[in-house]
Formats: C-alpha cells, sequence, structure tokens
C-alpha cells in the first residue's frame, strides 16, 4: 500500500483542500455558478487558516486526501499570512457584488454560522482550543487517516497547555466520527432553509484532555 505522508499546509495546496471542502460540505450540489462556487470555497479556507494556529494534511501519491486546521488560544503563531488576509477581502468584495440568487445562497449559509454562535453562546472561555476544519476524502475512509491526523492535532493540544477543545458539525457531515473517538456533543440546533425546504442539524462536540 503506498505511504500517506502528514505534513504541514502549504499554498500548494488551497485548491485541493478548496475541492475537499465542496464535496465534504455539499458546496458542489448546491452552487451551479462556477465563479461563485470557488469564490464560496475561498472564503471558507481563508477564514479557517485565518482562525487556525495548526495545519496538517495527508497526502498519498502526490494527491490531498485529508486535512486537519486547528487554533490553540495560547499560540500567537498563526498561519496566517498577508495573502491569506487579502484573499478573504476579496472574496467578500466578489460576494458583494455576485448576483442577486447567488447572494440568496449567501443569506442561508450565514444561517449556519448564526447557529455556531448560538450554540457555543456563554461557553466561550470553557474551551482553550478548537478544531477549524477537519475532512477526510470519501474514498480514503478505512485507511487510519482521520485518526493519524486527529493524533496529530491532539498532540499539538497538548502541547498548547488545551484542556478543552470544540467544534462544530452536522448531520450531513460523518459526525459519528467523533463520537467513536470520545468526544461529547453538548448542544445541536436545527437549522431551516427556505430556498431548498430543508433541515440541517448542527452539533457542538467537546473533547476533554
Amino acid at each position: 500500500m503506498d505511504k500517506v505522508v502528514y505534513r504541514s499546509l502549504v499554498k500548494e495546496d488551497y485548491e485541493a483542500v478548496k475541492t475537499l471542502i465542496g464535496e465534504a460540505f455539499g458546496f458542489n450540489e448546491f452552487i451551479k455558478d462556477k465563479k461563485f462556487l470557488d469564490t464560496v470555497l475561498n472564503i471558507y479556507l481563508q477564514g479557517c487558516i485565518l482562525e487556525s494556529s495548526f495545519s496538517k494534511v495527508a497526502e498519498k501519491n502526490n494527491k490531498i486526501i485529508g486535512v486537519i486546521l486547528g487554533d490553540a488560544k495560547k499560540d500567537k503563531n498563526h498561519l496566517k499570512k498577508a495573502q491569506n488576509t487579502l484573499s478573504f477581502a476579496y472574496s467578500m468584495l466578489k460576494v458583494i457584488m455576485t448576483k442577486k440568487e447567488n447572494k440568496k445562497f449567501m443569506k442561508e449559509f450565514a444561517k449556519v454560522q448564526d447557529a455556531y454562535k448560538e450554540l457555543i453562546h456563554g461557553k466561550e472561555d470553557d474551551f482553550q482550543g478548537c478544531i477549524q476544519l477537519f475532512i477526510v476524502s470519501g474514498e480514503s475512509r478505512g485507511l487510519g487517516v482521520g485518526k493519524a491526523l486527529m493524533n496529530h492535532l491532539i498532540n499539538y493540544m497538548i502541547s498548547m497547555d488545551v484542556k478543552s477543545l470544540y467544534l462544530y458539525t452536522d448531520n450531513k457531515c460523518n459526525y459519528g466520527f467523533y463520537d467513536s473517538q470520545n468526544f461529547e456533543r453538548i448542544n445541536a440546533k436545527e437549522v431551516y432553509f427556505s430556498s431548498t425546504k430543508d433541515k440541517l442539524n448542527v452539533f457542538l462536540y467537546c473533547y476533554d484532555f
């Protein structure tokens, strides 16, 4: 079996990680405008990078098959560089200028962000770390990639004296992985999307060291 290499995220990985985000979170399914899709994926990735101090990707046969980004409050060495801030700002500007139908999607997406804020309200000081992004490609599941990426992040969090971390996930993701890894679901909220008449169950999980 070909070896899986684990290393830090670099700029050259961004497009591959955006592809993982689009597939894992359903953006590819809902957004048919390819240029707008790329803008949304860039906002999502750059937003995660700007809020992270740790990164690790899993690479097999020169292909990115998994990624994890996290942040420890104690670590002041964030991943963000000027290029990340500029890229995020430029993408946000493009959203402001986009078509009306695309703006409708952004309003629906904002509902999920609002749900995140509601789930953690009053609990912010309970955590010293968080997982900003965690994806393993569908075809790579079962290879132990998810556990390996999580172990890298947990070792980092321990080195940063993190006692408890949190993450958000939902019922369209593989949230059962967190249950199997001794994470605890501490809050949940249902989000309703009026444009698609669809519902999403959003969860707040924590992990105590």
